[in-house]
C-alpha cells in the first residue's frame, strides 16, 4: 500500500518552472536527523550553453512519433543540432509553456504550440515533461540500488500559489498521466514551500542582504512576507509563525507575470523596435540555432548585472539576424541601430551589439517596478502593515539587480528588513520536500476565490432577469444561477468543512452532478458574471436508487492546497462514491 508523507521510505519534489525544473528527494531516516539533509541530482547542471544551474531547462523534445527524445539542457542542445541539419519538421520542441496555465486557464483538450508551430494537447505536453523527470529519478535510484518501490514514494508536485483551481487540477492529472498515483501525490503552493524550507535554516544560510537577521529564530507572532520571484511568476502572500514550527497565511496569494522571463520579453521587444517586427519573426522561425544562442547570451548578461554596473553589455549577435536584416530592409544591423531611437544606447561594433547598462535597467525596470508597486501595496493595508520582514525566494530572487532594487526599496525602511537564502533558486523545491513530510506545518490558509455550485431555481420575477428564464418540465426556472458555499478572504484551517445539501429530482436517480465554480467577487449571482471560471464537474454515485427522494449531504474540506469533497446519504451516513472531474 502506498504510504503517504510522513510515513513514505523516499519523499521526491517536483519543482516545475517556467524556465527551469528540477527534483529534490530524501529518505525518512534523513528527514530524522536533518530535516534539510536534502539531495538533488547534479547531472542537470550545465549543458552546452555552460549555464550553472541547479535544475535543469524546462525544454521537452518530441520526435514525430510524439515520443520524448530528450527534456533539458540536452533538449535544447540537441535541437540546436537538429536545426543545423534542417530537419525541425520532425521534431516537436516545446520550451516556457508552463505560463500558458495562467495566461489561457488550459482544459485537457487545449492545444499548446511548439517553437515552430506544430500544435499538441497540452496535458500531453505537461505529462510528458513530469514523465521525464520521474524517468531521470527512477534510473538514477536503480543505479544507487536504493531498492526503493514505486509503492514507497510520496510525490510532491509545486505549483504557484496565485494559480486557480482548475490549473491546480490540471497539474495533477497531468502527473497522474504521467505515471505518478493520486493517492501518491500532494500539490504544495510555492511560497508556501519555501517559508517551510527556510524555517530549518540556520542564519549562515541567508545571504548578507539581511544583516545578522536571524530569520528561524524570530519570535511567534512574527509576521513577514514571502516574495517568490520564479520565471515565469512573481507570487506573494503574508505568514504568520505559530507556536511550534506552525504557519499560517494571513493574507491571500497574489502577483502576476513578473517574472525573469518578462525581462527577456522586453529584450525581444527592444530589438523589434530596431530591425522591426518581421526581421524578427523570420529570423527566430528560420534560424532557430543562431535565435537560442542569442537567448543563451542574453541569460549570461542577466545573471551577471547589477544596479551598480557600469560597463557596456556585449551581446555577439548572429550574422544570420544581420542578413535577414538586409534581405528584408536594406539595411544591416549597423545602420538599423543607428537611425532608430536606442542610438544613443545601442551600438554595434564588429559582431557584437552594445547595450548601455542604463538601457539593461530599464528592460529590468520593466519587470521590477511591477514587483515593487505590488509590494508596496501589499504593505500598505491590512495584516502588511505588521510586517517586519521580506523574504525572497525563487531563481528571480538570485539577480543581483532584483536584489539591489529591493534593497534600495526597502531594507532598513521603516523596520523593515530583506532577507534571502543562499541558493534561493533550489528553497521552492527543497521546501516542498519538507512540506511533504509535514504539510500540517500550514495551519490556515486564506481563500483566493469563492466557490459555488450551479443551480437552476425556480424564476421569481423582479429577482431574476428574464434573459435567464428558460422552462423546465413546464416549470419556469432561471438558468445559471451561482449559489455560493464559502467567499474569498475566508480564513480556513487545515480540514474545514462546508456542507451542503441536495435532493434528488427524479424517482429512481441514480447519480447527482454539480458544476462547481469559483469567482473573483464575493457576493457572485450567475456563472456568466465576470471573474467567474468553472472549476469542474461533482459526480456522486447513489447506490440503490429508490422512487423516493434522496438527501444528499456534499463536504466541502479546505485549508489544504487543494479542495476536497466527500459525500454521504443523510440519514444512513453512507459514504457514496465521489468524483470530481476537471473541464473537458
Amino acid at each position: 500500500m502506498a504510504k503517504r508523507g510522513a510515513d513514505a521510505l523516499l519523499v521526491v519534489a517536483i519543482d516545475f518552472g517556467t524556465t527551469y525544473s528540477g527534483y529534490a528527494f530524501q529518505f525518512k531516516h534523513e528527514f530524522a536527523n536533518d530535516p534539510t539533509k536534502i539531495s538533488s541530482p547534479q547531472a542537470w547542471n550545465g549543458g552546452k550553453s555552460n549555464l550553472m544551474s541547479l535544475k535543469t531547462a524546462t525544454i521537452l523534445l518530441l520526435n514525430e512519433k510524439k515520443e520524448i527524445k530528450s527534456f533539458g539542457f540536452e533538449a535544447e542542445d540537441m535541437y540546436a543540432n537538429i536545426c543545423m541539419d534542417g530537419k525541425i519538421d520532425k521534431y516537436y520542441y516545446f520550451r516556457r509553456f508552463k505560463m500558458k496555465l495562467q495566461e489561457e486557464g488550459l482544459k485537457k483538450t487545449s492545444l499548446i504550440e511548439d517553437e515552430t508551430g506544430k500544435k499538441l494537447p497540452a496535458i500531453d505536453v505537461f505529462s510528458l515533461s513530469i514523465r521525464s523527470l520521474k524517468k531521470h529519478l527512477t534510473q538514477m535510484l536503480e543505479k544507487r540500488g536504493t531498492g526503493v518501490k514505486d509503492t514507497e514514494i510520496h510525490w510532491v508536485l509545486t505549483v504557484p500559489a496565485i494559480w486557480s483551481d482548475a490549473a491546480k487540477q490540471f497539474m495533477r492529472e497531468a502527473a497522474e498521466k504521467a505515471g505518478i498515483l493520486s493517492s501518491q501525490l500532494c500539490i504544495a503552493l510555492e511560497p508556501e514551500a519555501a517559508s517551510v524550507f527556510c524555517q530549518y535554516l540556520p542564519v549562515d544560510k541567508f545571504s548578507s542582504l539581511g544583516g545578522n537577521v536571524h530569520f528561524t529564530a524570530s519570535p511567534p507572532g512574527t509576521k513577514y512576507m514571502v516574495v517568490d520571484l520564479g520565471g515565469g511568476t512573481a507570487d506573494m502572500t503574508i505568514h504568520e509563525k505559530l507556536q511550534r514550527g506552525g504557519l499560517k497565511e494571513v493574507c491571500k496569494a497574489s502577483g502576476g507575470p513578473w517574472g525573469g522571463t518578462a525581462v527577456d520579453t522586453a529584450f525581444l521587444q527592444l530589438l523589434i523596435s530596431i530591425v522591426g517586427g518581421p526581421v524578427m519573426h523570420k529570423f527566430m522561425k528560420t534560424q532557430v540555432y543562431d535565435y537560442l544562442d542569442l537567448l543563451r547570451e542574453f541569460e549570461s548578461a542577466k545573471r551577471n548585472f547589477s544596479m551598480g554596473t557600469k560597463d557596456k553589455i556585449n551581446l555577439k549577435f548572429p550574422a544570420s539576424l544581420n542578413e535577414i536584416c538586409k534581405e528584408m530592409t536594406g539595411n544591416d544591423l549597423k545602420f538599423c541601430v543607428a537611425e532608430s531611437v536606442h542610438s544613443s544606447t545601442v551600438t554595434v561594433l564588429n559582431d557584437k551589439i552594445r547595450l548601455h547598462p542604463d538601457l539593461m535597467r530599464s528592460l529590468f525596470r520593466k519587470v521590477t517596478d511591477n514587483i515593487i508597486r505590488h509590494v508596496k501595496s501589499m504593505l500598505s493595508q491590512g495584516a502588511g502593515r505588521e510586517v517586519t520582514l521580506i523574504l525572497m525566494v525563487g531563481g528571480f530572487s538570485e539577480s543581483t539587480f532584483v536584489q539591489d532594487v529591493m534593497r534600495g526599496e526597502f531594507h532598513d525602511k521603516n523596520g523593515l528588513k530583506v532577507i534571502i537564502p543562499k541558493d534561493a533558486g533550489i528553497s521552492i523545491m527543497n521546501g516542498a520536500v519538507i512540506f511533504g513530510r509535514k504539510p500540517e506545518t500550514i495551519k490556515s490558509r486564506v481563500l483566493r476565490h469563492t466557490y459555488g455550485v450551479k443551480l437552476t431555481p425556480k424564476f421569481e420575477d423582479g429577482k431574476h432577469p428574464e434573459s435567464k428564464k428558460v422552462i423546465v418540465n413546464g416549470t419556469a426556472r432561471c438558468h445559471g444561477v451561482l449559489k455560493p458555499f464559502i467567499t474569498m478572504d475566508t480564513e480556513v484551517k487545515t480540514g474545514h468543512q462546508v456542507i451542503e445539501v441536495y435532493h434528488t429530482t427524479v424517482e429512481f436517480q441514480s447519480e447527482v452532478d454539480l458544476a462547481v465554480y469559483t469567482s473573483q467577487e464575493k457576493e457572485p449571482k450567475f456563472i456568466t458574471d465576470p471573474g467567474c471560471q468553472f472549476l469542474g464537474d461533482l459526480n456522486i454515485i447513489i447506490p440503490n436508487p429508490t422512487k423516493e427522494e434522496r438527501i444528499v449531504v456534499a463536504i466541502f474540506i479546505f485549508g489544504d492546497t487543494e479542495m476536497r469533497v466527500v459525500a454521504m446519504e443523510k440519514d444512513s451516513e453512507i459514504p457514496f462514491i465521489t468524483a470530481f472531474k476537471m473541464t473537458e
